[in-house]
Parts: C-alpha cells; structure tokens; sequence
C-alpha cells in the first residue's frame, strides 16, 4: 500500500527573499522541435506570497496535450519559439512549501490541483465558473492560462511544481495520488452532467470511451441515469469499452453499427471527431440534449442545424472545471473505485514507455511518477 504523504522534503517557506537556487531536481523537457522530451535538471521553485509548491507524486499523460506535444504534431508547432518547456497539467501531489500569505494550507497535505489560474475577481469566477475567468489569457488551446500548458506557467512533469494556493484541493485519504491525477477529469464529467438538461431516469450515450466520457458515465450513473449506452470505435472493444462496462455502462456499442435504435434523452460527445457528433444528431431524441465535451481541433464543425431545430434538440457545451463540480467530484471519488480508470504507472525516468504505453491506448489514464 502507498505512503499517504512522504516523510522527507518538506520544508514550509514564508518571508521568501529569494528562490532556492542551490538546489535541483529533475524535470521532463521538450527540448527541441522535434518528437520526444528530454530529462533535465532545473532550480527547485520556491512559491510567492500567495503560492504554493508541490512535491509531485503523479502526472498524467494527457492523450490531447501532452501525448501530441511529445509527438510533435502540426498543431503544437506553435510552442517551437518557446522551448525548452516542462509541461504537465494533471497532477497530484503533498503540499511541500507554502508562501507567506497563505493560510488554508500549512504543508503536507495531500492533494490534487486545478490547472486553471484564474483571477478570482472577474463576474465568471465571483460566480464560481473560474474555467471561463476572462482577466487570466493564456497560450492554451482554450485561450485561458494554465499551469502545464502555458509558456510561462512549467507544469508538473517535474519533482516540484509551483501553483496558486487556491487552485488545491485536498484529497480524501481512500484516494492514492495515482486516482488523484483522475480527479479534475472527473469534475469534467460532472460538469458536462450537471450543465445540461439531464434528469433522473434519463436515458444518456457517450462517445468516447476515454477519460473524459469515462467521467461522464460515472457522474450519469451517479445522478440516476437509467441507461448509459458508451460507444467506442474498433480500437476500444478489448480494452476501454470493457471498462466501461466495469464502470456502470449498460450497453456498449462500435460507432461502425450508426445511429441508436433508440434515441437518448443526453447525448455527451466526449471524442472530439467530428463522425462522433454526426452520430450524436441521428441519436438523440426530439426534445433532447447533446452535450459537447470533446474538442475539435479544427476551426469548424458543420452542424445539421435545421435539422435539430426542427426537433428542438439543443447543444450545451462545456469546458473545464467550475468549483461546485470539483466539490461533487471529489465526494464521488470517496464511494466510486476509480483503479480501473487509471494506469499504467511508469517512474518518470520510465518516460518513453509511459508515452509508448498511452499511444497505444494502453488503460485509460497512463501516469507517471516523479
């Protein structure tokens, strides 16, 4: 069984007049314009007045940023002026150092982060929707700033991480820290749940059997669906459909067999391919709801709009994560079993096999530890 917390490394920092330079630790880079990362070392951070640093125990390997990012696609071309970077966004870790204004944490708790920053002043975040903060741009796809996706925000892909002390959030003490890593994608499906239209007894399918539609299925169980139909493509049927089933789906089906025989009241696409959203529109009943989670990376979608108006079927979408949806996730995660959602885990010196495992769509979330 885990440690709950390490016994070593822990120091507190309050009245910081300048950052620990005199020591090191090891981080994952993207070193060069080109496939792959690189081990580095780099100063430990020490966190301002208002931060916080973690010592990372799990990161993981996110298959729309970091999994692309190592690969170097097209898309993240973008980064080449800005590199070398440490990226890394889902993490979880022990409370190792707190700045001087920081009162809710004093050092050693466990906990898991939201990766967003946000400004805590704007109308979006007085109302608890912090994921659409408009004072905090970033670098990020989503447009917004972002610890592990951000040019000047270095992500946990490291043995310490730097992040806002506001942005924590404890981990109950059933959760391993590997499970922590799933917590902000759980609170995805949760809120993809709770924004929409969804209704006790409803009947939902979910395209994608990834991380984020794997959340959606257990925040939709959660919530009293009477039918969960999750929907996968030939990759999945020996390994993520079987999930889940294992997680609470009724029914799982290849998006090769077309429309539902039967509609569903909420339709979560959860994929980002476009085929996904084409079967979303011939599946979800007159009157009913799809619920887009997934991203499209391209610009433009076309959208059978006429056809979905005749039948007044709407479309809610959802990105990240707002406050209320962090709190039902993490009392979700205390009487759901979230293992088979997570790994393999592979030491972050293991980094190649970590990426080679998450390519080859092995699990659900692959992570790795610093």
């Amino acid at each position: 069984m885990r440690e709950l917390y390490p016994k070593t490394r822990l120091s507190f920092v309050r009245n910081v007049a300048a950052p620990m330079t005199d020591a090191s630790m090891t981080v994952l880079e993207k070193r060069a314009a080109e496939p792959g990362m690189k081990l580095a070392e780099r100063p430990i951070p020490t966190p301002g007045a208002d931060e916080v640093r973690i010592a990372v125990r799990s990161v993981g390997i996110d298959g729309g940023v970091e999994a692309p990012l190592y690969r170097w696609d097209e898309y993240y071309h973008r980064y080449e002026s800005h590199l070398p970077q440490v990226f890394g966004h889902e993490f979880a870790g022990v409370v190792d150092a707190v700045g001087a204004d920081v009162v809710d944490w004093t050092g050693g708790e466990r906990v898991a982060v939201e990766p967003r920053v946000s400004c805590g002043r704007c109308r979006n975040c007085r109302e608890g929707r912090q994921n659409l903060c408009t004072e905090k741009p970033g670098f990020s796809p989503h447009g917004r700033r972002a610890i592990g996706i951000d040019v000047d925000a270095p992500g946990a892909l490291a043995e310490y991480v730097v992040v806002p002390a506001r942005n924590l959030y404890e981990l109950p003490g059933s959760v391993t820290f590997d499970e922590g890593v799933f917590l902000e994608l759980l609170a995805i499906g949760v809120h993809a749940v709770e924004a929409s239209s969804f209704e006790m007894g409803d009947r939902v399918a979910i395209a994608g059997p990834g991380s984020a539609g794997l959340s959606a299925l257990l925040a939709a169980r959660a919530a009293g669906a009477s039918e969960i139909v999750m929907i996968g493509a030939d990759i999945d049927e020996g390994t993520r459909l079987p999930i889940a089933a294992e997680m609470g789906a009724t029914a799982t089906r290849n998006a090769t067999e077309g429309a539902l025989d039967r509609p569903v009241d909420v339709f979560v696409e959860a994929s980002g391919h476009e085929s996904a959203f084409r079967l979303a529109e011939s599946s979800t009943r007159p009157g009913g709801e799809i619920v887009q989670v997934g991203v499209f990376h391209d610009d433009r979608v076309s959208v059978a709009l006429t056809a979905l108006l005749n039948d007044e079927v709407s479309i809610r979408t959802v990105n990240g994560r707002r406050q209320s949806d962090w709190r039902r996730a993490l009392a979700l995660s205390e009487s759901v079993d979230l293992s088979p959602v997570v790994g393999p885990a592979f030491d972050m010196a293991d980094y190649e096999a970590g990426f080679a495992a998450e390519a080859e769509r092995a699990g659900v979330k692959v992570v790795l530890n610093p």
